[in-house]
């Protein structure tokens, strides 16, 4: 069946919610389920007719993700997933600071699911991402505008969402599913073998340094 006739097929008020699904992944990439009743919405109109979104974002080199199992729909592009024959997000190109903070909270996800986690949101403290940070070597913890900025930005792209104020002690992040999807395992891979050479070799020199001392 063409788009045309898909879209004749809809009613007016189907058509505005196909207008806005469009919308939201041009914009946000990722469509979650359990974030919202908006999202939750747009969520099952899509689920129940991919075909049509399917054919309207061929037209731009993209296609479709639909992850029942975990309520996700996400954007990406067909070029990307033809390169190394996996699924992976419309691609962002992230700062050193943003990629790390978004590596961590990829893990605590994970770390989560592996624990046995069903919850349909995960969430996690601030202080559990600082220890993350330090954990794959941040030195110094990052201030809060800069925190701030970092999270406002994986939470544009429906990541994450921040309960509460950066720096205060009831500061929550829920984790949303669509991270899984947000980082390729071989970057995380590499990003995690290049922490821990940092670590060893940190690690080395401080023990130089308490030999020299006991000498």
């Amino acid at each position: 069946m063409s788009i045309e006739t898909m879209w004749e097929d809809l009613t007016s008020s189907e058509k505005d919610m196909f207008q806005r699904s469009c919308r939201r992944l041009l914009k946000q990439t990722f469509i979650v389920r359990d974030k919202d009743e908006e999202n939750k919405k747009l969520y099952y109109f899509a689920s129940k007719r991919p075909e049509i979104f399917t054919q309207y974002f061929s037209f731009i080199g993209f296609d479709i993700v639909l992850d029942r199992e975990n309520g996700v729909i996400m954007l990406r592009n067909c070029a990307d997933f033809g390169e190394n024959g996996k699924i992976q997000a419309n691609r962002l190109g992230l700062k050193k600071a943003e990629s790390m903070v978004l590596c961590c909270l990829w893990t605590l996800y994970a770390d989560r699911l592996r624990s046995g986690s069903l919850a349909q949101t995960i969430i996690v403290s601030m202080t559990d991402l600082r220890f993350a940070l330090e954990k794959y070597g941040m030195k110094e913890p990052l201030d809060k505008t800069t925190m701030a900025n970092i999270l406002n930005l994986l939470s544009k792209y429906n990541l994450i969402d921040v309960n509460g104020k950066i720096g205060e002690a009831d500061c929550l992040i829920r984790l949303y599913a669509s991270l899984q999807f947000a980082l390729d395992t071989e970057e995380f891979k590499k990003f995690v073998e290049a922490t821990e050479k940092r670590m060893l070799v940190k690690e080395g020199a401080e023990t130089e340094d308490t030999e020299d001392d006991a000498e």
